[in-house]
């Protein structure tokens, strides 16, 4: 964000300075109930805003990826629609603005912290660029993270959520109460070895002649009504250059991202040039936020409104799959269809772990697979000798326990180790298919290396019995062993011996099994029971609901300030397309 080039030189910094857009002042009332259901009218005032062409090419070039997208070959269209997303982002924001000052909406150390930890989200992606810059520069390899805690990169394998006991979606989640600041072992500078925070200490000295230059002879920062702001951020500088004299540049990175709302009244020296150039566009997108849910939080659907849509949807469906059994299974295999009757038992769920081949070992498959004897064999014969082949690999197979989503090297295992512990944990679980399936849940996050495994409550849906010519859906050694699990295991066993494909070794458990006929709306969808089929139906009736308020005001509310309050200067920046 703070690293891309000026958009503009000195020669057009005159038609930069031209006004595209104008939100004039008006007044918002809202009336707020006492505990005796008595009202009160809280009126806010609030401020005229200029939108310049400089204004209107940042936000272009910011958002230039989906806007492209959305206006191929259609510039005029793009940039109209950017004034009126600039214009519409000051009028939500007055709203919001309004709604705090009488107390309708929260907005207080909670909301803050999210903006702090989003600008120094911003700061460290800067400072990371700033890094490999100068790697790149001396020729040395480039990083790929900062700092000492490098949780926010993407790990190999998902980390399993923490989940709360009676966690409740209607939860109140209690407000924070501490203002939060980095850590110090992300401070650049501090910590490392002497090459690594010599390369900090760089980074950081070229981050700030960065932001010094961003708000350097910037007009909009001239205007009247951004003078405060102004003095403010020529007052930083100097503490900044101040703070490196004294403490050293290490000492400035926990002081640039200070924040307070209302900056006007912050006392600090710090946080204003974070402020103009993120900050503030940071608040907004809170304040977006904190509308959205002041729109909707207050929505509700009641029972009777999803037993309804519970009822039609299963007479539909009864009446549906009974006359085509081909609809039934297409609502099987698709995923997208909450499915409340089935036409038949035909459907059970399978999960597994996948030990995977290595690279090497998939190669040396492929090259053993592809050899001229192995290849004219006869089918049967060829299988045979390719599974014989399989199961050499399968020996020597590296397994590691995952821990914080990697391998942990510490620990190699065998396969036979690791289906050893998993039968020493699944086993005494027979008969209780609840905590047999949270314990394989576990295993999997312990040992899985299939995407398509993680957080998947049900399992991989596999068809019992294929209709004349239907093509398998899986490795046919994964839907034997399936099938076989099917007809002698129950729900909640793993299958007794690892299955061998091409991708490596499965340990398969049968998760659950279809029953013919329909699924009780209060139901669980899997047998982690965390999911009713109420929930599944409740959820795209309250989310109409919800768009139909958020219309409902913008229509309303936001259309009339819309064409009231604002007005836009289209002749000021046709150049940008007509060019």
């Amino acid at each position: 964000m703070l690293l891309g080039c000026s958009f503009f030189s000195h020669d057009n910094e005159r038609d930069m300075q031209q006004e595209v857009a104008v939100v004039q002042a008006y007044k918002i009332t809202n009336v707020v109930l006492d505990d005796n259901g008595v009202g009160k009218q809280y009126d806010y005032d609030t401020q005229a805003k200029t939108i310049y062409k400089r204004d209107l090419a940042e936000y272009v070039q910011n958002n230039i990826n989906s806007l492209s997208s959305s206006f191929s070959g259609d510039a005029e269209g793009l940039y109209k629609y950017a004034v009126r997303m600039l214009i519409s982002l000051e009028l939500v924001t007055n709203e919001v603005d309004a709604l705090i000052a009488c107390n309708k909406v929260e907005w207080g150390v909670t909301e803050q912290n999210e903006i702090r930890r989003n600008i120094y989200s911003i700061i460290d992606n800067t400072l990371l660029s700033l890094q490999n810059n100068i790697l790149s520069e001396r020729g040395l390899e480039q990083i790929t993270s900062i700092g000492a805690d490098s949780s926010a990169a993407s790990t190999t394998y998902p980390v399993k959520p923490e989940v709360t006991d009676n966690a409740d979606d209607d939860e109140v989640v209690e407000p924070e109460t501490t203002v939060w600041t980095p850590d110090r072992v992300s401070w650049p500078g501090v910590n490392g070895d002497s090459d690594k925070r010599s390369l900090e200490r760089e980074a950081m000295t070229r981050f700030l002649a960065l932001i010094k230059s961003r708000v350097k002879d910037d007009f909009r920062l001239e205007k009247p009504d951004r003078m405060w702001l102004k003095n403010k951020i020529d007052a930083e500088i100097k503490a900044i250059d101040k703070l490196i004299d004294t403490q050293g540049i290490e000492a400035v990175y926990p002081k640039l991202g200070e924040y307070s709302y209302p900056m006007t009244d912050s006392t600090s020296e710090f946080g204003y040039i974070l402020y103009y150039l993120s900050g503030e566009n940071l608040e907004r997108s809170q304040k977006i936020t904190a509308m959205q849910g002041y729109l909707t939080d207050s929505v509700t659907v009641q029972y009777d409104e999803v037993e309804k849509s519970y009822n039609t949807t299963l007479n539909d469906q009864r009446s549906q799959y009974e006359a085509d059994i081909a609809a039934y299974d297409s609502a099987m295999s698709g995923g997208n269809t909450t499915v409340l009757y089935h036409a038949n038992n035909n459907y059970f769920y399978v999960k597994h772990i996948l030990l995977p081949f290595s690279d090497d070992q998939k190669e040396a498959l492929t090259n053993f697979q592809n050899r001229p004897d192995i290849k004219n064999l006869q089918a049967d014969e060829k299988k045979a000798k390719v599974e014989a082949f399989r199961n050499q690999l399968v020996e020597s197979i590296k397994c590691y326990p995952h821990l914080d989503g990697e391998d942990d090297l510490r620990y190699p295992m065998t396969v036979e180790n690791v289906m050893s512990h998993v039968r020493s944990v699944m086993t005494p679980l027979a008969g209780n298919v609840q905590r047999a399936n949270d314990a394989f849940n576990d295993l999997i996050y312990l040992y899985n290396t299939d995407p398509g495994a993680f957080d998947n409550d049900k399992g991989y849906v596999v068809k019992y019995q294929l209709n004349e010519g239907e093509s398998e859906t899986y490795m046919q050694e994964f839907a034997d062993a399936a099938r076989e699990m099917r007809r002698t295991l129950e729900v909640g066993q793993v299958y007794a011996k690892p299955v061998v494909t091409d991708y490596g070794v499965h340990i398969m458990y049968l998760s659950s099994v279809v029953q013919k006929g329909a699924v009780g709306l209060n139901d669980a969808t899997s047998p982690n029971g965390s999911q009713t089929y109420y929930d599944l139906l409740e959820e795209p009736i309250k989310t109409n609901r919800e768009n139909a308020s958020y219309t409902n005001w913008s229509n309303n509310v936001f259309s009339y300030n819309y064409e009231k309050h604002s007005k836009t200067y289209t002749d000021n920046f046709k150049n940008l397309w007509e060019d």
